[in-house]
């Protein structure tokens, strides 16, 4: 059933691609596995809007037609240099000049089943001497069509005594994006709740989540439309 269930998704994905008119429908991605098990896999070289920075990012996915789509113009490294915050980095990169009024939209939840997977991994990165870490930036290879996109995040794994932190930010002026939170103390564990799905995101908005002695984090958010209305990054 759930090779059947992520067969009717490829399917979807390759219909939207292919210019006919589509009633609205929702995916589900997983998303930054560290597990890194994926059927089909490439490399990309990804780097920042200045091409000063650089990154050999992995990418994998259950689907070989649904990997095509994501492309290096589908990520962006967003430099981030010593002594500077995140957050003003980001407001920076994303500033737009007299936003309008972002409206919030409401989702009719649907299935939590995982159709399409898509991992990604840093395999090595080329900063320069001033920058402290990258943030990777996804835009959604997909965005008509599409009411609801759910995408899952997860951390790396961490060793005992280990802080782990997650920043989430809205980057859409347009429509709010939401996310949820969870943890798990050890490999064993159920995850636990740490923000309650689904908290809104509002444009130039930031949250950080930190954890120590946590085994990882996860983190839910859904966007609409693909509309790039959050980034999460896991520090």
């Amino acid at each position: 059933m759930n090779k059947f269930k992520g067969l009717l998704v490829a399917m979807f994905v390759a219909v939207l691609f292919s210019g006919c008119k589509k009633e609205s429908s929702n995916i589900s991605i997983s998303m930054h596995d560290e597990s890194g098990s994926a059927q089909f896999s490439k490399t990309l070289v990804v780097y920042d809007a200045d091409k000063q920075n650089s990154a050999r990012l992995f990418v994998g996915s259950n689907d070989s037609t649904y990997l095509k789509l994501w492309t290096e113009q589908n990520f962006e490294l967003i430099p981030v240099k010593y002594g500077e915050n995140t957050k003003d980095v980001l407001d920076a990169r994303f500033k737009i000049t007299n936003p309008g009024t972002s409206k919030a939209v409401e989702a009719i939840e649907s299935s939590d089943s995982q159709g399409l997977q898509f991992f990604t991994k840093f395999e090595d990165k080329s900063l320069q001497d001033d920058v402290e870490k990258v943030v990777l930036y996804e835009k959604l290879p997909f965005k008509e069509d599409v009411e609801w996109v759910y995408l899952t995040h997860y951390s790396k794994t961490l060793l005992p005594e280990d802080t782990i932190t997650c920043f989430v930010y809205g980057i859409s002026p347009e429509v709010y994006g939401y996310y949820g939170l969870e943890m798990r103390a050890s490999e064993n564990d159920n995850w636990s709740t740490v923000v309650s799905e689904w908290k809104q995101v509002e444009y130039g908005k930031s949250f950080v989540h930190g954890l120590r002695n946590a085994y990882q984090m996860k983190a839910r958010k859904k966007i609409y439309g693909g509309s790039e209305s959050v980034i999460v990054l896991f520090d």
